[in-house]
């Protein structure tokens, strides 16, 4: 499941030729910063939100009334922090069926999966975008009233993250393994981390809890595995009592981003949520240098903590 590519489906009281003819009319539901044109084989047209996103799609596959693929042959998010280009090469896919009274509009983004750094983002864009602006759109015949504030929450949400990102606690390091290796080291968190840890963070779904002596504590769940490129954990719950907010952590989430050169791999790790405002930032900034160089040198030397 988690490596499927986002999909949605929407359901309209509106013949095959009016959904198709809707899709085609790209400035009514998805953006008026459009360029080009949208409607027949080879047609390119531009999306383009100035210092956010940039993106040039192809009519690759026209089946009037029946389906259509763009392809994204350019692209620019600047708020991604590693491939900007990330939504190139992947395809836009409508495809509609029905009768003249009630029709089924299936979309996809293919590429679009949870691996990517920009997914979390795109699919609540494309959530906006689809089921509620498109469908307004073909069900009303004019654009929805919410295009313009929904653009506009859209901005903000993207000034905010790339905010977020810059000041997200991150560390890089560089070691001598394999990234798949490097990968079964991470998980390998009683080595590492905390002796006492307890559960699984092996595979996606697993499950784990790090003490830091009763009552204090943090659960995580592996919320992304995708193999020699990235480990993220997700908080589901802690209790840390030496700060105001004794729940600081919940929510936040644990990114281990690998690539791997020449027999090196170099790990970034970033935990995202934990920024300078909250309370817990110095005295948990330096508790992740210090673990984080303690995974160096078990991947590097095979030495972990201390006995």
């Amino acid at each position: 499941m988690k490596n499927k590519s986002y999909s949605a489906a929407i359901n309209v009281a509106k013949s095959a030729k009016q959904v198709f003819n809707a899709v085609t009319d790209v400035t009514k539901w998805w953006s008026k910063d459009f360029e080009g044109n949208s409607e027949k084989l080879n047609d390119e047209f531009i999306i383009n939100h100035p210092g956010k996103h940039y993106s040039k799609q192809k009519l690759i596959e026209v089946i009037p009334y029946k389906k259509m693929v763009w392809l994204v042959t350019e692209s620019k998010l600047t708020w991604i922090e590693s491939n900007k280009e990330e939504w190139t090469n992947t395809k836009m896919i409508f495809e509609i069926s029905g009768n003249e009274n009630k029709t089924v509009l299936h979309f996809t983004h293919e590429g679009l999966s949870p691996e990517k750094e920009c997914y979390a983002m795109c699919e609540k864009g494309w959530d906006i975008v689809i089921k509620d602006w498109l469908f307004h759109f073909i069900s009303v015949g004019t654009p929805s009233a919410k295009m313009a504030e929904a653009a506009e929450i859209r901005n903000r949400h993207f000034e905010d993250t790339t905010k977020t990102l810059k000041k997200d606690f991150h560390k890089t390091i560089t070691v001598n393994a394999a990234a798949e290796e490097a990968m079964k080291k991470i998980s390998q968190v009683n080595a590492w981390w905390k002796k006492d840890f307890s559960g699984s963070a092996e595979k996606l779904d697993d499950a784990f809890t790090v003490p830091f002596g009763a009552p204090s504590f943090v659960e995580f769940v592996v919320s992304e595995f995708s193999p020699g490129k990235k480990i993220a954990w997700k908080v589901t719950d802690c209790y840390l009592p030496w700060f105001k907010d004794k729940k600081e952590w919940n929510n936040t989430e644990v990114v281990f981003q690998l690539s791997q050169n020449n027999g090196k791999t170099k790990i970034d790790f970033t935990h995202m949520g934990l920024t300078p405002e909250v309370e817990c930032y110095d005295v948990c900034e330096k508790g992740w240098n210090g673990h984080i160089n303690t995974l160096e040198k078990f991947i590097n030397e095979g030495k972990g903590l201390s006995e």
